[in-house]
């Protein structure tokens, strides 16, 4: 049954988004009802894919979440934006997709203004019709974003699907900020429906997310209206089902990510015109929010989670995000090239921003690349104070070692570890603060791995592990602020031989367990994989692989 404007609860006028005036970040999602005879358009497909068409770039559409989706159908919008990418998953064949070409296919699109989109796709856990979820990683507004889009059954039990989906969505955005838009097939205009709880909460990962129409006051529930709330579970319908208007149709954005949020639902064709589908298209907008800093300790992506970097052999800067208990999420390239080489790390906020940035040597320079909030790099600044000089020595971002409040730099040497100590950043400017150079460990340093767990003694100063490249010997080294360090301690679960652990880094704390934790590489045949180890009350534990085969083509972690 088509949706009416007399089958409304009331008119939306009030809370209508207007192209001219809606926040930046534009998203459209439509369930087109390709398939079937009892709601699938009869224009032509030309016809109906110019008035879609018309509809996105009216709307200046940053990501537009197709649903019931035949093959003919995406691929004709793919030919007819081509500012956008498009990315596509079947999820069965459907004889209905006739009607549009002769591929039956049937599925879920997404499309993203841009000439970039990475896709992500997965089934869903069902006994009836496949339901999958798709997702397309791109820059949107000019801030990469995972966009995805899914089409939840309520066969499937308890939430619709809801919890699978996001569990594959969180996986995927590794931090990112997240945009999900899709016929969810959860709620009615009058009564707020729990089984999309888990969009709702998000996950550690993911964060909570906001609903693109919580805010429209014109289909508040009478509840909602008493209680005076500003935000309400209730939304506009977007489809009739057996005479009753539904909201089956949703748009969540990750609160962090996003404020102002806003959206209506509307029939994008004039009264009396041949509709598109039996569904309105809904369409959201908001503002883009800065994601601060966490707070903790080599997490660069914001989720309150350490990651950790790698420069791989051609040249590109990847990011590995804790996905927590010592997982990671699939790398993310943050830096396309011109890394070969160089000497990446991070620990500490060199801007002034309150988010961790990355420190690296490349060539002769050091450089501080701020860090935008979810992993992504802003343009490399030079270190003030000694921007150049760094070809045969190693720096690693340290954190506050001298308990200045400050982050500091080591630098291993021939002559041994030295520290240097950060500067205040005066207008986001990174620098050294004009004092000496102070020696705070011995020759042989030159020829261990230096790496940082940060506080492991529990005094309040970052720590020092060394691993002797000669014979895989670990040792902790207690910080002393800018005093010498500690005499070293051995751990055990070693020896962490070069030759069987190539690359070793350290996050700190990744299982929120009180000891520092290990990610290295583990040589396997003619490949390696990578292992994590849990640290325990006397040094890393038993190790077990998080990622399989490809990590020999690393060239360092940081």
């Amino acid at each position: 049954m088509l949706l009416t404007a007399a089958m409304l609860p009331g008119p939306a006028l009030a809370d209508t988004v207007e192209p001219a005036t809606a926040p930046p970040v534009r998203t459209l999602s439509y369930n087109v009802c390709g398939a079937s005879a009892a709601c699938r358009s009869s224009l032509d497909l030309p016809t109906w894919t110019a008035a879609v068409k018309q509809q996105v770039l009216a709307w200046d559409t940053d990501a537009l979440l197709l649903q019931e989706l035949c093959f003919g159908q995406w691929a004709a919008l793919r030919d007819a934006l081509p500012g956008y990418t498009a990315v596509w998953t079947e999820t069965t064949q459907a004889n209905g997709c006739a009607a549009w070409s002769t591929d039956r296919r049937f599925g879920l699109g997404v499309l993203v203004k841009g000439t970039e989109a990475h896709s992500y796709r997965a089934n869903l856990t069902t006994e009836k019709e496949p339901r999958a979820v798709l997702c397309a990683r791109a820059p949107v507004d000019g801030r990469t974003t995972l966009v995805c889009t899914t089409h939840l059954d309520q066969a499937i039990k308890p939430d619709n699907g809801s919890s699978e989906a996001l569990s594959h969505i969180d996986a995927w955005a590794a931090g990112l900020p997240v945009v999900l838009g899709g016929d969810l097939n959860a709620g009615t205009a009058s009564a707020y429906d729990p089984v999309l709880d888990p969009i709702r909460h998000g996950l550690p990962g993911t964060g909570p997310f906001a609903e693109a129409d919580e805010n429209d006051r014109e289909h508040f529930t009478s509840a909602c209206l008493a209680q005076g709330v500003s935000q309400c579970r209730s939304g506009e319908p977007t489809v009739v089902v057996n005479a009753v208007p539904k909201k089956f149709d949703h748009v969540f954005m990750s609160a962090r990510d996003f404020h102002t949020v806003r959206a209506d639902a509307f029939e994008p064709q004039p009264e009396g015109s041949v509709p598109l589908s039996d569904h309105l298209m809904l369409r959201a907008a908001a503002h883009p929010e800065p994601r601060p800093g966490s707070g903790v300790e080599g997490d660069l992506t914001g989720d309150g989670r350490p990651d950790f970097l790698a420069v791989k052999d051609d040249g590109t800067l990847r990011l590995y995000s804790g996905t927590g208990g010592g997982g990671v999420a699939q790398a993310r390239v943050i830096g396309n090239g011109g890394w070969s080489g160089a000497a990446v790390s991070h620990r500490g906020d060199w801007t002034g921003d309150g988010r961790e940035d990355v420190l690296a040597r490349i060539g002769d320079a050091l450089w501080v690349y701020p860090n935008k909030g979810s992993g992504e790099l802003g343009p490399r600044i030079a270190m003030g104070g000694r921007p150049v000089g760094w070809t045969h020595i190693t720096p690693f971002a340290a954190g506050d070692i001298d308990g200045d409040a400050l982050p500091d730099v080591l630098v291993r040497s021939v002559t041994g570890l030295w520290l240097h100590r950060g500067a205040p950043a005066v207008d986001g400017m990174p620098a050294f603060a004009p004092r000496a150079t102070l020696n705070i460990g011995d020759a042989e340093w030159a020829g261990f791995d230096v790496l940082l767990p940060g506080d492991v003694t529990g005094d309040g100063r970052p720590d020092v592990w060394g691993r002797d490249r000669a014979d895989g010997t670990l040792r902790q080294y207690a910080g002393r602020g800018n005093q010498h360090l500690a005499d070293g301690t051995g751990l055990t679960g070693g020896p962490f031989t070069v030759a069987d652990r190539r690359l070793a880094v350290s996050s700190g704390d990744v299982t929120g367990d009180g000891f520092a934790d290990l990610w290295t590489t583990r040589t396997s045949g003619t490949a390696e994989n990578l292992e994590f180890l849990p640290g325990t009350a006397t040094g890393p534990g038993t190790p077990s692989t998080v990622g399989t085969g490809g990590w020999q083509w690393l060239a360092s972690l940081g």
